[in-house]
């Protein structure tokens, strides 16, 4: 037994011996491979040769622009300022001058960081190697492989090139954002000179670039650029290659930013550049990738909506006046929300390439964002477009005292629809107290909208009230929504890209339900009304449009920092604002409110749709119509008529089977009404009616589904009728008539009855009647005939009463 053991573990001691052989000559033939393939791929004509551009076209398929290297000026080494040279070097590869192409110190820490990753996470490290990386491979590769190549290559390049040679063709081909390759092109982009005239915060905030050139544009952002370049000048100081006062100095200088003048193909430079964005933040593939790997990009764009976007924007009649220098500025998105895509964007007024997109700049929504918030969060959770909310003064939980926008009075309780239509605060914020932020907060989240948990925990939020505000393209998309039957579609611009008749990319946008589809067509009923009838009747159009208006007002004035018109179309969502990029109170803000936005919505929304047929919205199949409120019409006929003793009473109410009677009843102090009865019907008998006082009815309407009560009915009276002694009852005691001569009647004792004849009249009866006692008595007797005390008063003596009450209640 023990030999067989001992044979078997030297069996199995071979098999590994004889494996891990194997697998050191298919290390060893892999790396032969791959050093074989890098020095294949050596060429030194790829360092300056132009490489294929990329295509985007609109959502037909037709070609609306091309992406080229059209802004490279080459440089010859000798040319370059040597400070510049280090700027670059300390930045992106201190040991440059030391190292054969691999750093093998910056090696191990990518590897290590893309083995945690699980991917590969860290660029090339050195400056041979992002050289390599940018000429000589497929940059839609990113793998190890890719890496080892870039290595090999690296080392090979370092073989046929010198250090300088290197830098001239590294400065001269790196991409540095704004469709600059190179560092001659770039300074003349950002600087309008040539690199050799660049003063040391010129060249510092040129060094910060390669990193993130969108990121650290000073175009795009001039203060995460300032605070990039100050990295780059410790840098420089730390390698010795500027002192600390020229690090100080460049820290805090100004820079003149000139940016790019070219204005070609403005219409669609907004748009062009959120592809850009887009590609790269989704899809990994860099601006300069697109501008030179011949990719095919097509979109989600409408060349007629984009283009009438782009006239309006160039129309100054479609904004307010400036009362600066500064222009009051603008942007604008269009959505399609059945897909999700984006139709149409300008970023601003005289928008250039790689300019401020005001369409992502996060504002105060103000009113806009009441149904996201608020209102669709109440309908989700069980109330309707007619309910009623308060409409007064009033301070809720952390001494918030909201007001109504100027000129607004308060109405006591006004339903839903109407408090959005003529977009009240009060309402708003009392429901958005009613349903608790909480749940207005899972509502945000589900309909995409950024906000702090923390800072935006307040009831103001119900009015926009936000630490950071929304994008137009946030609210776009969160609109959408209610356009999509409760769906929202994942905002995007590319459909798909293709390089080499492959599909290398393919949208696939996120659809979440946000809210039902009942709550969804309330809310576009609610929105219509709030074009068709409120706040928001200048963006009526002649298609059926729903939409919502919002300002903020700027601190200190009566004017606004702030103007937005959120609204949709069957087809299309739209997001207009308008207002000053830097608002002030003494200058720079808006004198009108929202009237402009919702203007220019109709305006490009008409041209954008133009040709096309009109459409209605559509009721979903199992939802319920918003029922408008009766209309109640006041009773002024109750009257009540004594039973014995019993009251019953009867008036003519609103013809309607939600309406509801609530009758009330009291004795000599109005004030001590109570509600005797709720009936469907528009009568009611009074059981328990004392005798020997005096006693008041009236009736109240209530609408069943709405709550709303109307005014109370006229006043009837009763007096308890006077007692009479038995000998005036004797007396007034009617004879029998035939009828009742004929009832079984109990005969007295002594059956000393008197006979008459039925067919001979009576004459005492016909005596009687004749002197008018027998009137007297009908009177008396008749339970439809009021007393002179328990008649209604004249007309103009009830409606006097009427008032009177109605001042007390």
């Amino acid at each position: 037994m023990k030999k067989r053991k001992k044979s078997k573990k030297s069996r199995t001691r071979r098999w590994l011996f004889l494996f891990t052989i194997l697998l050191l000559v298919a290390l060893m033939a892999g790396c032969t491979a791959i050093l074989s393939a890098g020095n294949a791929l050596i060429d030194k004509g790829k360092v300056k040769e132009q490489v294929e551009g990329s295509v985007i076209y609109d959502k037909d398929g037709k070609e609306m622009a091309k992406l080229y290297v059209e802004n490279r000026e080459y440089v010859e080494f000798k040319e370059i300022p040597p400070l510049l040279v280090k700027a670059f070097v300390n930045t992106e590869d201190e040991r440059f001058f030391t190292h054969k192409g691999v750093d093998l110190i910056s090696i191990g820490r990518a590897l290590y960081k893309d083995i945690r990753a699980g991917a590969a996470v860290e660029g090339a490290s050195t400056i041979t190697q992002q050289l390599a990386g940018n000429v000589y491979l497929d940059r839609r590769e990113m793998s190890l492989l890719r890496k080892t190549k870039e290595a090999l290559i690296a080392m090979n390049l370092e073989r046929n090139y010198s250090k300088e040679e290197i830098l001239e063709f590294y400065l001269n081909e790196i991409y540095l954002g704004g469709g600059a390759y190179g560092i001659q092109a770039a300074s003349k982009l950002y600087f309008g000179k040539d690199v050799k005239d660049l003063n040391l915060a010129e060249i510092a905030t040129l060094a910060a670039l390669p990193k993130a050139p969108n990121n650290y544009s000073p175009i795009n952002n001039y203060e995460k650029s300032a605070e990039r370049r100050k990295v780059v000048l410790k840098l420089m100081e730390k390698n010795g290659s500027i002192s600390a006062e020229q690090r100080e100095e460049a820290s805090n200088a100004e820079l003149q930013i000139v940016g790019n003048q070219n204005k070609a193909n403005q219409a669609y430079r907004s748009f062009i550049d959120y592809v850009l964005k887009e590609a790269e933040e989704k899809y990994g593939i860099s601006e300069s990738e697109l501008y030179r790997g011949g990719y095919h990009i097509y979109t989600e764009m409408d060349t007629q909506a984009q283009q009438a976007m782009a006239n309006a924007f160039n129309d100054p009649n479609l904004f307010p006046s400036s009362q600066s220098a500064d222009p009051v500025q603008g942007s604008m998105v269009i959505t399609d929300p059945h897909t999700g895509g984006i139709a149409a964007m300008m970023g601003g007024r005289d928008y250039v390439a790689k300019g401020m997109n005001r369409a992502l700049a996060k504002r105060s929504p103000g009113s806009t964002f009441k149904p996201l918030a608020v209102y669709a969060p109440a309908l989700e959770n069980g109330w309707e477009p007619y309910s009623l909310l308060k409409d007064e003064k009033m301070t809720f939980p952390g001494n918030y005292s909201p007001s109504n926008w100027y000129g607004d009075g308060y109405l006591g309780k006004v339903t839903m629809i109407y408090a959005l239509e003529q977009s009240k605060n009060v309402p708003a914020v009392w429901l958005l107290n009613e349903i608790g932020i909480d749940t207005s907060f899972r509502y945000l989240d589900r309909f995409g909208i950024p906000y702090d948990k923390q800072a935006d925990r307040k009831l103001g939020i119900a009015l926009g009230g936000m630490t950071y505000g929304v994008s137009p393209l946030d609210m776009a998309q969160a609109y959408g929504a209610f356009a999509n039957r409760g769906v929202m579609m994942e905002a995007h611009a590319i459909r798909k890209i293709e390089v080499d008749g492959e599909t290398v990319v393919e949208a696939k946008p996120a659809a979440s339900t946000v809210v039902s589809e009942q709550t969804a067509y309330y809310m576009t009923g609610m929105l219509r009304s709030v074009v068709d009838n409120g706040i928001g009747k200048r963006a009526a159009m002649n298609r059926p449009v729903a939409g919502k208006t919002g300002t903020t007002q700027e601190p200190g004035t009566n004017g606004n920092r702030d103007a937005w018109f959120v609204g949709y179309t069957p087809e299309y969502v739209g997001a207009v604002w308008m207002g000053y990029d830097q608002s002030n109170s003494t200058t720079n803000y808006l004198r009108e409110g929202s009237g402009f936005p919702a203007n220019f919505f109709r305006v490009v929304m008409t041209e954008a749709l133009k040709g096309r047929k009109i459409q209605d919205f559509t009721k979903p199949k199992g939802v319920q119509k918003i029922e408008p409120p009766v209309e109640i019409q006041e009773i002024q006929d109750l009257s009540a008529e004594k039973v014995e003793d019993a009251v019953q009473l009867h008036w003519t109410g609103t013809p309607d089977e939600q309406i509801q009677y609530q009758v009330y009843r009291y004795f000599e102090d109005p004030e001590q009404k109570e509600m005797i009865g709720e009936t469907d019907y528009q009568e009611w008998v009074d059981l328990e009616v004392p005798a020997d006082r005096i006693v008041h009815y009236y009736v109240i309407q209530i609408d069943s589904v709405t709550g709303k009560e109307s005014e109370r009915s006229n006043i009837v009276e009763l007096v308890p009728e006077q007692e009479i002694s038995d000998e005036e009852e004797d007396l007034l005691t009617p004879p029998l008539s035939d009828e009742e001569s004929d009832l079984d009647i109990p005969i007295p004792e002594d059956g000393d009855v008197e006979q008459t004849d039925p067919n001979v009249p009576d004459d005492n009866l016909q005596e009687n009647s004749e002197n008018g006692e027998q009137s007297q008595l009908d009177q008396l007797l008749d339970p439809r005939a009021p007393s002179e005390q328990g008649t209604e008063p004249a007309p103009d003596k009830k409606d006097k009463r009427h008032n009177k009450n109605e001042t007390q209640n």
